[in-house]
């Protein structure tokens, strides 16, 4: 099982209720393929730097879960496929070494 961060984007027209549905969504997702999430955050709704499919806003959303790596792409299709997303970003969450050099005397 592979750590996964994923931060996705509904339209303006979204509200509070659609963002509930869309966790939930992901939710059972990364369920049916055989996942678990440890959490969701909702950012709540920001200006978009740039216009996304004529959206100047957009709601932000973010998940953390444990998947497969071979049903990553599966689950990132599924994302693509919902036409509430205007964006999406899925990343593996790596846990990187930190090297801790001694002070020399």
């Amino acid at each position: 099982m592979r750590k996964y961060e994923l931060v996705w984007i509904l339209g303006s027209e979204a509200d509070e209720e659609q963002a509930t549905g869309s966790v939930e969504k992901i939710t059972s997702l990364v369920s049916d393929a055989g996942g678990e999430v440890s959490g969701t955050d909702v950012w709540g709704k920001r200006t978009l730097a740039y216009p996304i499919q004529k959206n100047t806003e957009g709601y932000y959303l973010q998940a953390n879960f444990e998947i497969e790596g071979a049903k990553a792409p599966e689950l990132e299709q599924a994302i693509d496929a919902d036409q509430s997303i205007i964006r999406h970003l899925l990343v593996r969450d790596e846990i990187k070494p930190v090297v801790v050099e001694e002070a020399a005397e």
